[in-house]
C-alpha cells in the first residue's frame, strides 16, 4: 500500500530514494574513475614499454593538441545544455535534436580544418601521422550527447559500463598491436577507437531523439538561440579547463625533446589520475558537507573543512609516494623512464594544493561565483605558461606542477584576504 502524500512514511520514502540516487551516482562515478585509471595506466604501460619515450612523447603531444583544438566544439557542452534540458518530453527531444546538429556541424568543421592545417604545416613524419589520428577523437563529440542524457535520466551506470568496455577495447587493441609487432601509428588508433566505443553505447539508447524530427518544432528557434548564447557565455570557462589539463604537454613539447616529454607525460599521467580522485571526492561529499549550508558564512566554513580533509588525503598520498612511488613507477613504465620518478613524487606533493582547491571550489559553485572561477582558471593558465620560462631548464619538468600549485595558493590567499578585509570594514 503506497504511503499517503505528506505523511512521515512518504517523507521517509523520498529520503530513501534520494540516498539511493546519490549512492548510485557516486558509485557509478567512482567505478568509472577506477576503470579509467586502470585502463590509462595499462595502455600507457604497453605503449611506453613497446615504442619508447620518444614515440610516447609524440603521442601525448598529439592527443593534447587535438583536445585543445577540440575545445572549440565544446561551445555546446553539458554546462550549456543541462540547465535547459528539462523533464518535458517534447522539450528534451527538441534540445537533443538541435544540439546534435549544432555539435555535428561545428565538430566536423573544426576537425577538417585542423587535419588540413596539420597536413599542410607539419612535415611528413610519425608525429604528423599521430596528430592526424589523434584528431579522429574529435568526431565523437556529437555522440557524447548520449552520456549527457543518461546522466539527466539518473542512469550513470550506462556511462560506466560503456567506458569500461571502451577501456577494455583500448587495452586489447594495444595488446594486439604488441603481439602483431605493428608500428606506433597503428597502435595509436586505440585512443580514437576507445572514444568511439565509450560514446556510441549511450548514444544508441537515444539515437531516435537525434535522427527523428520532433512532431512539432514550435520553440525550436528559441532553443537554438538559447544554446548559442549560453554556449558563447560559458565556453571560455570550459575551454580554459581543457587548456589547463593539456597546456603542460604542449608547452614542454615545444621546449624540450619528445623523449623528455614522454618521460614527463608518464609522471604527469599518474598524478592526473590521482588528482581526479580529489575531484570525485569533492563532488561526492559536497552535497552533504557544503551544499546544505544556509548562508555564505556556513558555505565558507564547510568548504574550508572539506578542503582540509582533502588536503590531508593528498598529504598521505605524497608521503606514500616517497616510500613506494619509485617501485610503482618503474613497474608501470620500466627503467627507461626512471628520470620521471622524482617528477612524479614532486607533482604528488603539489597535488595537495589541487586537492584543497577541489574542496574550496565547492563554495564558489554553491555561491555561484562563476567570475572567481574564471579568474582562478586564468591565473592557472598564466602560471603554467610562465613557469617553464622562469624556471631553470634542468627543472623544466617540475614547472607545470609548480605553476599550478603556486597559482592556487595565491588565488585562495587573495580571495580569503579580500573577504577578511571586507568583514573587518563591515
Amino acid at each position: 500500500m503506497p504511503a499517503r502524500p505528506g505523511s512521515i512514511a512518504a517523507y521517509g520514502d523520498n529520503v530513501n530514494s534520494l540516498v539511493q540516487l546519490l549512492f548510485s551516482s557516486f558509485s557509478g562515478v567512482v567505478c568509472e574513475k577506477i576503470v579509467g585509471a586502470l585502463a590509462a595506466i595499462a595502455s600507457n604501460h604497453l605503449f611506453a614499454n613497446i615504442y619508447g619515450a620518444q614515440l610516447f612523447g609524440e603521442l601525448q603531444f598529439a592527443l593534447s593538441l587535438a583536445y585543445v583544438v577540440g575545445s572549440v566544439a565544446l561551445i555546446f557542452g553539458s554546462p550549456t545544455i543541462a540547465p535547459i534540458l528539462g523533464k518535458h518530453r517534447r522539450l528534451r527531444h527538441i534540445v537533443f535534436y538541435r544540439t546534435f546538429r549544432l555539435r555535428l556541424t561545428l565538430t566536423v568543421a573544426v576537425m577538417i580544418l585542423f587535419m588540413a592545417a596539420v597536413a599542410i604545416a607539419m612535415p611528413s613524419s610519425s608525429a604528423t601521422a599521430l596528430t592526424l589520428i589523434a584528431a579522429l577523437v574529435l568526431i565523437v563529440e556529437p555522440l557524447a550527447l548520449g552520456s549527457l542524457m543518461a546522466y539527466a535520466e539518473t542512469k550513470p551506470w550506462v556511462i560506466t559500463r560503456a567506458k569500461a568496455y571502451a577501456s577494455g577495447v583500448r587495452v586489447l587493441w594495444l595488446l594486439g598491436a604488441a603481439h602483431a609487432s605493428v608500428g606506433a601509428v597503428v597502435a595509436s588508433f586505440a585512443w580514437p577507437l576507445e572514444a568511439c566505443v565509450a560514446a556510441v553505447a549511450p548514444f544508441s539508447r537515444y539515437r531516435s531523439l537525434a535522427f527523428r524530427t520532433p512532431k512539432s518544432l514550435l520553440g525550436d528557434a528559441v532553443v537554438t538561440r538559447t544554446l548559442v548564447l549560453r554556449g558563447l557565455k560559458i565556453w571560455p570557462a570550459i575551454a580554459a579547463s581543457v587548456v589547463v589539463l593539456r597546456m603542460d604537454r604542449l608547452l614542454l613539447g615545444v621546449m624540450m625533446s619528445k623523449a623528455d616529454l614522454g618521460i614527463y607525460a608518464a609522471a604527469a599521467s599518474l598524478v592526473e589520475q590521482w588528482n581526479s580522485v580529489g575531484t570525485t571526492l569533492a563532488l561526492a561529499l559536497a552535497p552533504t558537507m557544503v551544499y546544505a549550508a544556509r548562508n555564505e558564512r556556513q558555505l565558507v566554513a564547510r568548504a574550508s573543512k572539506l578542503a582540509l580533509y582533502l588536503a590531508a588525503v593528498g598529504a598521505v598520498a605524497w608521503i606514500g609516494s616517497i616510500f613506494v612511488g619509485e617501485r610503482v613507477f618503474l613497474l608501470i613504465y620500466g627503467p627507461a623512464f626512471e628520470a620521471g620518478v622524482p617528477v612524479m613524487i614532486y607533482a604528488t606533493a603539489c597535488a595537495i594544493a589541487t586537492f584543497a582547491d577541489a574542496g574550496l571550489s565547492t563554495w564558489l559553485v554553491a555561491a555561484r561565483r562563476y567570475r572567481l572561477v574564471m579568474i582562478k582558471q586564468a591565473m592557472t593558465v598564466a602560471a603554467i605558461a610562465a613557469a617553464p620560462v622562469l624556471m631553470p631548464r634542468s627543472l623544466m619538468m617540475y614547472a607545470p606542477a609548480t605553476g599550478t600549485a603556486v597559482s592556487l595558493v595565491v588565488f585562495w590567499a587573495i580571495t580569503f584576504g579580500f573577504a577578511l578585509h571586507r568583514t573587518e570594514r563591515a
